[in-house]
């Protein structure tokens, strides 16, 4: 196993890890999962029942990603390819900070750093979980 192989499987643990306990938070304790989402990306909505709700149906998914991404821990070089999955997720997430992110800014007091930070942590996903996927498709 390479370096690059070991870094993209502890992205991978580090991945599923944040989605199920981020999708228990949200399923389960709406009230922290604000807060936690305060802390970690600078979200602050101006509208907090409404997301709550909203949190149940976006924490079941995330409990299920964070799920799927362990049970292809146990054996990444036979499940390899829903890495272009996650890559797509983290694509997509750092996609819509990119482009709304003076929106980011002004309707959810994300400061600029935090914005940026989450845009380069889910870069980082992407490209080691491509590497990995396309030097088994090699």
């Amino acid at each position: 196993m390479s370096i690059l192989d070991l870094l993209a499987a502890v992205y991978l643990f580090l991945f599923s890890f944040y989605h199920v306990i981020q999708g228990f938070l949200s399923v389960f304790f709406s009230d922290y999962a604000l807060k936690f989402n305060e802390a970690v990306y600078g979200f602050h909505s101006k509208e907090k029942e409404q997301l709550k709700m909203t949190f149940k149906p976006w924490g079941s998914f995330s409990i299920a990603i964070g799920i799927i991404g362990f049970l292809v821990l146990f054996d990444l070089e036979k499940y390899f390819i829903i890495l272009i999955g996650f890559a797509s997720l983290l694509l997509l997430r750092a996609g819509y900070r990119v482009s709304l992110r003076e929106k980011i800014y002004v309707y959810w007091k994300a400061s600029p750093f935090q914005n940026w930070r989450m845009i380069v942590i889910q870069l980082i996903g992407i490209a080691l979980f491509l590497t990995f996927v396309i030097t088994r498709l090699l």
